[in-house]
């Protein structure tokens, strides 16, 4: 079964620079629960990088459990429904929020 770590292990890989040609942005990523944990993004200059941790300064902050973001990561969980019933909670920038799924192809 796929963890909250590795999933963004693989996200990494699954990172698309043409979609991120215009964008300069830090993700800050709080998954809870078992496997929870904190890790940010940062995308700019088409380029990504993936950090544990609290980002000294965040455009945009995504909560969630652990397993929604497993399930959203391997299809099982659409992301707009989630929010809707508050399973992801989005503080900052949500326009930035938005375009993680085609800068990450979920």
């Amino acid at each position: 079964m796929a963890t909250a770590e590795g999933t963004l292990a693989g996200l990494m890989k699954r990172f698309r620079p043409e979609a991120a040609t215009d964008l300069k942005a830090i993700y800050q990523l709080d998954l809870t629960g078992e496997e929870g944990g904190r890790w940010y993004l940062a995308v700019a200059d088409r380029q990504c990088s993936l950090s544990p941790g609290a980002a000294p300064r965040a455009d945009v902050r995504i909560a969630m459990k652990a397993e929604d973001w497993v399930a959203l990561l391997a299809g099982r969980l659409d992301g707009y429904s989630a929010f809707f019933q508050g399973r992801i909670q989005v503080e900052g920038d949500l326009s930035l929020a938005l375009r993680l799924q085609s800068i990450f192809g979920f």
